[in-house]
């Protein structure tokens, strides 16, 4: 039964859920390797995922509307605030780093969530976003909480973005295979996975992970994208009116009673001609 959808806390406290965090939050620190001395804001279900960032001189703290114990189960990892993601209860330019997780979720608009994140960041903070990807992405993260999100392209995100004054930075990856095999992701996936455990484990293969043999390999094929942004004021795009205009309409027509009746001798009438 792996089709069945946990809820992000409760999947996050399995081993499933542990693996999946870590793997995941190693690509963050690929992003973001040195926190010290600042202060992370983790929007959506992100408190796993903080639990691994940082050090003892992080200030860390989880915003979500789901209540519950975090980072696996451990209270102590993660400050945690219920909040909704459209309106985070902290003044503007709180935070100096933000990391969505599993926030924008089934969002058919991600504009507020992303605004609202923007507002609480720095003027030089930085935001963290990990997203599905529609290669496949779902369907290789079947029975994980990603498997509900709304999965994008790198365009699709790019476009988002820039309607809400960020623009990309920094691109990565994460889970190019499940966490292990029988996760739900078929029986293709399910052999490589299994065939990678043989060699070592699903964490790594001879020294190197999983996830950084994929980049290698098959970039741009994971199931998670990581997309680290910053505020560009210079980059919105205009909203479209949705009131188009047909291709025809654009053509210059001439108006009514424009056109003049013509004599013989070609001399239109109303004409004055010298004498």
């Amino acid at each position: 039964m792996h089709d069945v959808m946990q809820s992000p806390r409760s999947f996050y406290t399995t081993p499933q859920g542990l693996a999946t965090a870590a793997r995941v939050a190693a690509a963050m620190r690929r992003i973001w390797p040195m926190l010290g001395g600042l202060s992370v804001l983790g929007v959506g279900d992100a408190s796993a995922c903080l639990a691994h960032l940082g050090d003892a001189g992080t200030r860390r703290l989880a915003a979500s509307i789901l209540s519950g114990p975090s980072a696996g189960g451990r209270a102590d990892a993660v400050p945690l605030c219920v909040a909704d993601e459209c309106s985070l209860p902290f003044c503007d330019g709180a935070f100096d780093r933000l990391v969505l997780v599993h926030a924008l979720r089934a969002r058919t608009n991600p504009l507020p969530v992303l605004r609202e994140a923007s507002r609480v960041m720095k003027d030089d903070g930085r935001l963290l976003l990990a997203i599905p990807s529609r290669l496949a992405g779902r369907t290789r993260l079947r029975g994980t909480p990603f498997a509900a999100d709304t999965a994008w392209t790198r365009g699709g995100i790019r476009q988002a973005l820039a309607a809400a004054m960020l623009r990309p930075e920094r691109w990565d990856e994460a889970l190019f295979l499940p966490v292990w095999p029988g996760a739900g992701a078929g029986p293709v996936f399910g052999a490589v996975a299994s065939l990678f455990t043989r060699l070592g484990g699903m964490s790594s293969m001879r020294g190197l992970s999983v996830d950084r043999v994929g980049r290698l390999v098959c970039p741009g094929a994971a199931g998670v994208i990581l997309v680290e942004a910053v505020r560009d004021v210079y980059c919105a795009r205009p909203v479209a009116s949705g009131t188009g205009r047909r291709w025809l309409s654009r053509v210059v027509m001439p108006a009514h009673g424009a056109a003049r009746e013509h004599t013989r001798d070609d001399t239109p009438h109303g004409l004055n001609t010298l004498p």
